[in-house]
């Protein structure tokens, strides 16, 4: 059986599950541990298998030299910005399989050097945000050569989105692998991905897809599952 952390989103407990329910989903034997600054359990990664960071709150614009006085920051809690950067490094020195989704992606980000853009609306982009009962979807653009379009075998596909912070300077050895139609990068991996392990990060929220069937969704599930059971 394998051993999946997750996240805690800090939220929902309704959208917590929809982590759960989709990665049970891939018909693997799983045994999940919620990963919480609250549950004070960081050094649970140590047992993991596979790791997946969840989206939620904004991250703290100090830890990448960014302006608290954005005038669209929302909630920061920097206890999860900290032990979520902690389990994140001993992860990526284990070496196990890394699966970031929206926020996931940008604290990846931040961790390997790299800055956000505040709020997408305010940078000049259109709104990625999905509001209330309406779901937010747009085209992106899987860029070639790439660890991610081997996965999901499309260059273009449709995505959901729920974010208003994104990627803006790369982290250290991570490229764009995705772009939505206006230029926003939606996936990173590591620029060169030979001999790694699995280390996606995506901006849109393959959980939350009714769809399920998308290549973004299943393919990305089916080979994170897959790459910890060749570990």
């Amino acid at each position: 059986m394998m051993v999946i952390g997750v996240t805690d989103n800090m939220g929902s407990e309704h959208k917590w599950q929809m982590y759960i329910d989709w990665l049970l989903h891939g018909g693997k034997s799983i045994r999940y541990i919620k990963l919480s600054y609250l549950l004070k359990n960081g050094e649970e990664v140590h047992r993991c298998d596979g790791l997946v960071m969840t989206g939620g709150s904004d991250i703290d614009p100090k830890l990448y030299n960014g302006s608290s006085n954005q005038s669209k920051l929302g909630n920061v809690d920097r206890r999860r910005d900290d032990f979520e950067l902690k389990i994140l490094d001993v992860a990526l020195n284990r070496r196990i399989p890394i699966l970031g989704i929206c926020r996931g992606m940008q604290i990846t980000n931040v961790l390997l050097g790299g800055t956000l853009i505040p709020d997408v609306e305010e940078a000049g982009f259109k709104s990625h945000q999905s509001r209330g009962n309406n779901e937010c979807r747009h085209q992106i653009k899987i860029l070639e050569p790439s660890s991610l379009f081997k996965i999901v075998g499309i260059t273009d596909g449709s995505a959901n989105s729920s974010h208003h912070q994104a990627v803006l300077k790369l982290g250290n050895g991570l490229k764009t692998v995705a772009q939505s139609e206006d230029g926003v990068t939606e996936a990173l991996e590591f620029e060169s991905m030979e001999g790694k392990q699995f280390f996606l990060h995506i901006q849109w929220h393959p959980e939350r897809m009714n769809d399920f069937d998308n290549p973004l969704s299943r393919n990305i599930l089916n080979h994170f599952l897959n790459s910890i059971t060749i570990q």
